[in-house]
């Protein structure tokens, strides 16, 4: 199919992503709405006092917001900027050995998120910024409250869904349209691929509105958008998303079961002098493998 909208420039793709998004967002939201209903009494729609909906509904439309948020749009814009739904955005045929350096990139580089998630959650804002810090952490909390819900349960079958809303479904649908949409057009808005990378990581962090853990996710999205830009392949930044994710369940579920008394989504308090016996040494093995990932990757062509 010809790409009707690639003759915009990289602001006018920007808006017109907006507007995909939003209009997505409300279509599908609607009729995962309507689709609901036959399936409640109205009833089971509520939940507690400090949650709107039940827990089981806040899954439903997890999932749903993933797909009309994320995947959706994406693919859409995909085929009306580059022409091919998928191809579009960084689909392609991935390298099994740079696959699982993608892995081992984001793995190796937890001691380093750990160090910068402790960090930041230590942040102080002026006296006079008192009022934003107070709602900053309110945000926070409500963001962990959601979470600690979704994650709470030893049914097989739940289990099975939290998997694929917080471990396969992220991975892919913001992948695909921070790093395979936003990423390639803000690289044609500014002319620089370095500025790109990283204003979509600053984007990406900050549109989750937690802002004691910015800087992780922030480091995150950077290492997402290099193995973008140097793999040419949206399969790498997936991998090492899914990793990432996928790591943190199984964290969860460990302190879950052996240390019930403790949330394990609450940031620790670990001396960062400490921390530092684990991190150079991260950092050192990351540096590596993106040099290596890097050199494998040109080799190719």
């Amino acid at each position: 199919m010809r790409a009707i909208w690639n003759h915009l420039g990289g602001l006018g793709k920007l808006l017109m992503t907006l507007m995909l998004v939003v209009t997505s967002f409300f279509v599908f939201t609607l009729l995962a709405l309507l689709a609901a209903l036959p399936f409640t009494d109205g009833l089971s729609l509520a939940g507690t006092e400090g949650m709107p909906l039940s827990v089981n509904m806040l899954r439903y439309f997890q999932i749903v917001q993933s797909f009309s948020v994320f995947i959706i749009p994406s693919l859409l814009a995909g085929l009306f900027f580059w022409g091919h739904l998928t191809r579009g955005i960084g689909f392609r045929r991935p390298s099994t050995g740079l696959i699982l350096m993608s892995l081992a990139i984001i793995v190796l580089s937890q001691p380093l998120v750990s160090y910068l998630g402790i960090l930041n959650s230590n942040m102080q804002l002026p006296e006079f910024l008192g009022g934003l810090e107070q709602w900053m952490k309110q945000s926070e909390e409500s963001a962990t409250d959601i979470m600690y819900s979704f994650l709470d349960t030893d049914q097989p079958g739940v289990l099975l869904i939290n998997f694929i809303m917080i471990a396969i479904l992220p991975a892919i649908g913001e992948e695909m349209l921070f790093r395979g949409v936003l990423q390639p057009v803000f690289g044609e808005w500014f002319k620089n691929k370095h500025v790109a990378v990283w204003l979509t990581a600053f984007l990406f962090s900050a549109i989750h509105l937690q802002f004691f853990t910015f800087l992780p996710r922030f480091f995150l999205g950077l290492a997402l958008g290099y193995l973008m830009l140097f793999g040419k392949n949206l399969w790498y930044p997936i991998a090492g998303h899914f990793a990432n994710n996928f790591m943190s369940l199984i964290i969860f579920y460990y302190y879950r079961y052996t240390n019930p008394d403790i949330n394990p989504l609450q940031t620790g308090t670990e001396d960062l002098t400490t921390e530092w016996t684990f991190v150079l040494p991260s950092i050192a093995l990351v540096g590596f493998l993106s040099w290596k990932f890097h050199k494998i990757r040109n080799a190719k062509g």
